[in-house]
């Protein structure tokens, strides 16, 4: 596609500049920060300011949808492939760290790792009946025998516990 309008360049740059700016970067992996929305709005911008007497060849259109076509696959490929990899955490022992973000307090937490959460947000483990999300886990490791002891003997004391709240509860 031949640009001829400066007013096409110029909405271009503003389009990937000025949404770059303020754009979260702590979200992106990789050295592109440029999404299938980027991209979709890209497209929009160039077939609405494509120059009428030489407009864009029906190649070429389906070319960039081809590109749209595989930078969503893509995406989805690398979220399913994330989600599939949290399900190898399972049983092992991890150190995670997690921010606050109301108040910027850094807590660090560690133990094995319960079960494997995945919605629409991602993965996320389960540590101490508690979830964390995958991102935060900054350390894994095959649990030693003083971790599995000791998770055993915790979980043995949750599950008393529940035990006797539920007998306290058949009581009333």
């Amino acid at each position: 596609m031949a640009v001829t309008s400066s007013s096409l360049q110029t909405a271009l740059d503003e389009l990937t500049y000025k949404d770059l700016e303020s754009y979260d970067k702590s979200n992106v992996r990789g050295s592109s920060a440029l999404g299938k929305e980027e991209f979709l709005k890209l497209l929009t911008t160039q077939l609405s300011y494509q120059d009428p007497l030489n407009p864009q060849s029906d190649q070429d259109f389906i070319a960039q949808l081809a590109q749209f076509s595989s930078l969503e696959q893509m995406q989805n490929l690398n979220s399913t492939f994330n989600n599939t990899s949290a399900y190898s955490l399972i049983d092992k022992y991890v150190e995670i760290e997690t921010t606050n973000e109301d108040t910027g307090e850094t807590k660090q937490v560690d133990g094995i790792v319960d079960s494997v959460k995945v919605s629409k947000d991602g993965a996320k483990v389960v540590v101490d009946g508690i979830s964390y999300d995958v991102n935060d886990i900054y350390k894994v490791a095959n649990p030693t025998d003083e971790q599995w002891v000791a998770k055993l003997e915790a979980d043995a004391k949750a599950k008393e516990e529940a035990e006797k709240e539920a007998e306290k509860e058949n009581d009333k």
